[in-house]
């Protein structure tokens, strides 16, 4: 594999501290996604780690994942913000785009996303491009050679996903499909295609519960969905679960904390003092 264009000493983070290499993310990314014989495990929280995995280790704006049960059609099942799920949703809505080819071909698909007109999938970049995309790469997310899947990656600089990312793309995708058959294995009576509908389900769900959120609390989407997955992990809640309890009303999330104002040591001062 080519050297990769992240440097072996990741700077500083905001906090001071130096964040990992990147080799040791990639290793514990891998162990994460590997970390699948469970009894309690969750397709979908599965899947959007796979979709913060991919965020974190290569360069780029956003990712998706979507899956198909056979003979079933291919849906958005895990995505890193709203902007990019009503993208690919527009996509699977058209037929048509680098993302639906890469699944239906079984190939990687690499595209430019520009303001000119493109001549192969001219709606699909068209809102691409309003989006503020620069490119997409397609990665099929293959199992025992079935294509049930497919990791899609966006970029918001000019430029191809680089060679080195690109590889380590294909990994990520086939971690993933090995993780989903690893899982099936803890029960004969379990087979990949119900795995896949689950996630396909409960992506319905999680969708309810951060709509339901969205509108409740006056929040946008990706703080909502934010705030559902900080809750379910902080209270070892299955996602899925606390999503279809918020949606029954049997669960309340507490508004979200109104962010403080940081005083200047001269209004501390004057607080503290009791003056106004």
């Amino acid at each position: 594999m080519p050297s990769s264009h992240v440097p072996a000493s990741e700077p500083p983070s905001d906090n001071g501290r130096p964040s990992p290499p990147r080799e040791a993310r990639i290793t514990a990314a891998l162990i994460d996604l590997a970390d699948t014989l469970v009894d309690d495990f969750d397709p979908a929280e599965f899947l959007y780690r796979v979709a913060e995995h991919c965020m974190d280790l290569l360069d780029i704006g956003d990712a998706g994942v979507m899956l198909a049960v056979p003979e079933g059609p291919l849906q958005l099942v895990a995505s890193s913000s709203e902007r990019v799920r009503l993208v690919e949703l527009f996509e699977l809505d058209a037929s048509e785009g680098p993302c639906y080819t890469a699944y239906h071909e079984a190939v990687t698909v690499d595209h430019a996303i520009g303001p000119a007109l493109s001549l192969r999938w001219p709606n699909f970049n068209a809102r691409a491009h309003r989006s503020g995309y620069t490119s997409v790469h397609a990665t099929p997310i293959r199992l025992r050679g079935s294509t049930i899947g497919v990791l899609n990656l966006f970029r918001r600089v000019p430029g191809p996903l680089l060679r080195a990312d690109q590889d380590l793309a294909r990994a990520l995708a086939d971690a993933t499909a090995i993780s989903l058959l690893q899982q099936t294995t803890l029960d004969q009576h379990r087979t990949v295609r119900s795995q896949l509908e689950s996630a396909l389900t409960t992506r319905t769900i999680i969708e309810q519960a951060k709509g339901f959120l969205t509108a409740r609390h006056g929040t946008d989407p990706d703080a909502s969905f934010r705030r559902l997955r900080a809750h379910a992990r902080h209270n070892r809640l299955r996602l899925v679960d606390l999503s279809r309890d918020i949606v029954a009303g049997t669960i309340s999330l507490p508004p979200p904390t109104p962010r403080r104002v940081r005083q200047t040591p001269r209004e501390s001062l004057r607080s503290e003092s009791g003056h106004e």
